[in-house]
């Protein structure tokens, strides 16, 4: 978007020409309307998803005994792999503290008795995960290493129980979705057959995390921000800026128009706000929002002409573009994030002018 400051500062170097002109014996008076190609933007669903965040967030909820890897990118989708118990550590908790799984019974045993934590949802920085509802958490208990062993357990998070047998997949959303702490309540352990000495079952559950997902709530995707930096879109200092003052004064109407292509799959929302950079704050004439709907070869006008007379008392001043996935008006709606989808866009500027030129008369006695 800095690109922006490049169109401006060529109209503007044009404007300033015509009117600072010494030459005033004649003015002609003209009404153009100028269009000026401003810049051609591809937002990538990398850009208002972090899926690096994400990935970062569920490592540090479920801790390092877990390994996150990402299994798909429509819908993007993790896979947690959380190791529970290893076999000394389920040897250390069966009675009797047998030395190898050759001196355990065919019996069922209790291992957990005391709630134990599994992941920590509560203090982490979950990042878009903090403002989304999962649609789906499948997630199965296992047994690995080991054949003739079965395990039940039961799961809490904010006091909701869900009950898991290994091998059964079970829907967590219930207990992710309240964005507490996930506890161990309980676990036992079945041994239907004898296994060898130098057997070693681990017990681990496998979690996928596909975002398909529902909001409540506006979700900020993406600003410009951080791209702003310190820079006046026309290049103005305190010095030159009554002379930019007159050439703003000629600007009657500003219109911005984009077209875009939105393969995201999310209806979208854009915000263009004027913006003070020195405060580091949005300027008082608030911000223009339009709907970016799903699809290609798409239109859509942005009126900034209330920015005007932002831009004539606000030095240095920018723009500000945010997109945003906004709740549904009625009802709810499952939303998917496809990583492999793009926010194009081509972005241009009318400009409605009532610009005074002035010049010599040629027929001025000399």
């Amino acid at each position: 978007m800095k690109r922006f400051y490049y169109v401006f500062l060529l109209l503007a170097v044009s404007m300033f020409l015509f009117t600072s002109c010494a030459l005033e014996e004649i003015e002609l008076k003209t009404d153009p309307t100028i269009q000026a190609p401003i810049a051609t933007e591809s937002i990538t669903m990398s850009d208002l998803v972090n899926a690096e965040d994400i990935e970062s967030s569920l490592e540090d909820s479920f801790g390092e005994d877990a390994t996150v890897t990402q299994k798909s990118d429509n819908p993007l989708t993790y896979g947690v792999d959380l190791e529970i118990f290893d076999g000394a550590e389920i040897l250390a908790k069966l009675p009797g503290s047998p030395g190898n799984f050759s001196e355990v019974p065919t019996d069922e045993c209790t291992l957990v008795t005391s709630p134990e934590p599994l992941a920590s949802f509560s203090e982490s920085d979950l990042g878009i995960l903090e403002d989304i509802k999962l649609d789906s958490l499948p997630a199965t208990l296992v047994v690995t290493n080991a054949t003739g062993v079965t395990v039940d357990a039961t799961l809490t998070s904010g006091g909701s129980p869900k009950k898991l047998t290994s091998g059964v997949k079970t829907d967590l959303a219930d207990l992710f979705n309240v964005e507490n702490d996930l506890m161990l309540e309980s676990m036992s352990i079945t041994f239907t057959s004898s296994l060898p000495a130098d057997a070693s079952p681990t017990i681990k559950l496998l979690v996928d995390f596909p975002f398909k997902f529902t909001i409540t709530d506006d979700v900020e995707l993406y600003s410009n921000e951080d791209e702003v930096g310190d820079e006046d879109i026309f290049g103005r200092d305190e010095e030159s800026a009554d002379d930019w003052n007159n050439i703003l004064d000629g600007i009657e109407s500003l219109v911005l128009h984009m077209n875009y292509d939105n393969t995201t799959g999310l209806p979208l929302k854009m915000e263009v706000q004027g913006w003070n950079v020195e405060k580091n704050q949005a300027t008082a004439s608030g911000a223009v929002t339009k709907e970016i709907s799903v699809g290609e070869d798409k239109t859509v006008e942005f009126n900034l002409t209330g920015f005007i007379e932002d831009m004539k008392d606000t030095v240095p001043f920018n723009l500000m573009f945010t997109v945003i996935l906004p709740k549904p008006e009625t009802g709810t709606e499952t939303y998917s994030l496809n990583m492999n989808g793009n926010l194009d866009l081509s972005l241009w500027l009318d400009l409605d002018t009532d610009i005074t030129i002035p010049i010599s008369n040629p027929l001025r006695a000399q």
